[in-house]
Order: C-alpha cells, then sequence, then structure tokens
C-alpha cells in the first residue's frame, strides 16, 4: 500500500489536500469514487472547522517494539566483531567456545591448565582474568540491546469486522503468487498477508512462513494490530489466534494417554464440558479442539469450526485485548 510509505502526519497533509481540490477542475478527470473519496473529505474539513467532528474509525498504532537480545562484542589484535543473541547464557556459551578455540594463548600461564575447564564461566575468567582485563590485546563486552523492526506506524480500524463471504470470495480471487527470485522465496499475497512456502536446505525442512505486517486495514486487522491466525497442518489446529478456539492442551493429551478405558471416558467428559474437547454428532466421540474431523476409526466426519467452539461459548473467557506488544 502506499499509505505504508508515509508517516502519518504526511498522510493527514494528503487528506487535507485532497479536500481542498475537490472542487476544483482538476478532480472533474478523478475516477468516480476518488472523485467521491474527495469530497468527504471536504466534507469531513467543513463539519471540523464548524466544531462538527464525526466519530473516528481508525486510529494509527505507533511502531511495535524491538526484540530484545544480548549483544556480545569480541576484540583480539587482528579483529572486532560484535552479534546479537537470544540469551545471555547463548552469548556466554559462544564467548566460552572462543575462548576455547584461543586456550592456547594462555595454556601454562601461572595457574591456568593445560585444557580448558568444561564450566564456561570457569573457562572465561581463566582467559580474560577475574576482572576481564587480564589480556591487554583482547577482550570482550556483553550488553542487552534491541534489534529493532522497520520504524513504521500502522492505521488500524476501530471497528473490525471479518470479510463476510462474497468479499473473502473476492480478496480470495485477488491473491497474487510471487515467484521465487534473487530477493528471496516463492510467496502467495491475499488481503496483503505474505505466506511464503520453501524448502529450507539449511536445517532441512519444509518452512511455511507468515508475514503480517503488511495486512490490508480495511478487511482483516483487528483494533489491537493484529490479524485473526489460524494454522492448519492436514486436519490438526497448531496454532489459533481467532479467538475462537485453541489448539489441544499438551496437559490433556498427557493425561488422556496415561489414563484407562474408565478413565479416559471421565476426562473426555469433562473435557467436552469445559469446551477443551468437542462431541462428534454423528459417533458421540470426544475429539480435540486442535482438529475439525472426527478422530474415531471410521467415521472422520468434518465439523465446521464455529459448530465446535459453540459448545463451550459460555465457557470460553475473552481474552484481553492489548493495544502494543512483541508479536
Amino acid at each position: 500500500m502506499l499509505a505504508e510509505r508515509f508517516r502519518p502526519s504526511e498522510i493527514e497533509s494528503l487528506v487535507r489536500i485532497a479536500g481542498a481540490l475537490a472542487d476544483s477542475p482538476a478532480a472533474t478527470g478523478l475516477p468516480p469514487h476518488y472523485r467521491e473519496l474527495a469530497q468527504r473529505v471536504h466534507a469531513e474539513i467543513v463539519d471540523e472547522a464548524a466544531d462538527r467532528r464525526s466519530p473516528a474509525v481508525s486510529a494509527v498504532l505507533g511502531p511495535r517494539p524491538g526484540e530484545q537480545v544480548w549483544m556480545l562484542r569480541i576484540w583480539t589484535r587482528h579483529e572486532d566483531t560484535t552479534a546479537p543473541y537470544a540469551t545471555k547464557g547463548a552469548a556466554l556459551a559462544e564467548l566460552a567456545a572462543h575462548v576455547r578455540s584461543s586456550w592456547d594463548n594462555v595454556c601454562g600461564q601461572g595457574d591456568v591448565p593445560d585444557e580448558p575447564p568444561a564450566d564456561d564461566a570457569e573457562a572465561i575468567d581463566l582467559y580474560y582474568g577475574p576482572d576481564g582485563n587480564g589480556r591487554p590485546e583482547e577482550g570482550f563486552e556483553l550488553y542487552p540491546g534491541e534489534i529493532g523492526r522497520q520504524q513504521r506506524s500502522r492505521v488500524v480500524p476501530l471497528k473490525f469486522v471479518f470479510p463476510d463471504a462474497m468479499t473473502a470470495e473476492g480478496l480470495n480471487r485477488g491473491a497474487v503468487f510471487y515467484a521465487a527470485d534473487d530477493d528471496g522465496p516463492s510467496c502467495i499475497e491475499v488481503a496483503g498477508v505474505l505466506v511464503f512456502g520453501y524448502l529450507d536446505a539449511e536445517d532441512g525442512v519444509v518452512r511455511v512462513s507468515v508475514h503480517l505486517d503488511s495486512a490490508d486495514p480495511d478487511h482483516v486487522v483487528r483494533p489491537d494490530g493484529t490479524v485473526p491466525l489460524r494454522v492448519v497442518v492436514e486436519d490438526t489446529v497448531v496454532y489459533d489466534d481467532s479467538n475462537r478456539y485453541a489448539p489441544h492442551p499438551p496437559v490433556l493429551e498427557q493425561l488422556l494417554d496415561a489414563a484407562a478405558e474408565e478413565q479416559r471416558v471421565v476426562i473426555s467428559s469433562v473435557a467436552v464440558s469445559a469446551g477443551l474437547m468437542w462431541s462428534c454428532p454423528d459417533c458421540q466421540w470426544a475429539n480435540p479442539r486442535a482438529t475439525e474431523r472426527c478422530e474415531r476409526p471410521g467415521c472422520g466426519r468434518r465439523v465446521k469450526a464455529a459448530a465446535i467452539g459453540s459448545q463451550a461459548a459460555a465457557l470460553t473467557p475473552t481474552p484481553a485485548l492489548v493495544l502494543e506488544g512483541p508479536r
């Protein structure tokens, strides 16, 4: 979207420019829907001047916070490198690996053993000294940092209604496929959501990656800036952010696996009542809410997600919306 390339203040100025030009000769050359939009803006400017403002229908959310990391800087006579690590422990493990690979620089000096100790902290202390300044030409720094996200504000609707069947069909038919090239793997874009699917040779997996930052705010962005997303592998829901139903809790799976037949009947009955499982309308088999197909051998009936969730709607807590936070 073009709006993604401008700051909120610039978008506000462009809207006001459109309103100011709504009745000019230049506006007559615009397509009808653009001309109607400019006229609406002009009416809003007039009403605002008369202190008759319409209710807001959208809001601007600031850039999301970056990812907290630990920055490890290691320098020697020959190089000076800095790299981020997800945890402090991971950074220290990397520093200890560097120390062990350079152990020949200190082995045999004073009380330093010929081989580095197995304990990471002890190896680091012996190499650099207790105060970290035992080697004048080498050293390290370890400090918390933040990897910033793209600094971009987002416009979100204050009232969210997911597209109806006709609108959703139009958006689905308008999906665009981008073939893999030198800039990245292949992906599908639908309603601004990018879904990448490709072979990851480094990790030896088929990787599916969903990017939501460019999601269409007119159709799929909720007031808190998030997108209702459900990920299904075969018939199993592995991720659900729709507030309709959630994946099968691992603790319940463990209880059912360990239960005897009589215990399983009781656990399943309670789980269905609590909304953690659903009962097949054909065979009454208790199924985890993370699947939409009955798992009883020979049945396999598909049940819509809405029907699954309705069995425990009264018992399912409504999650509180959070305006901003890490995704």
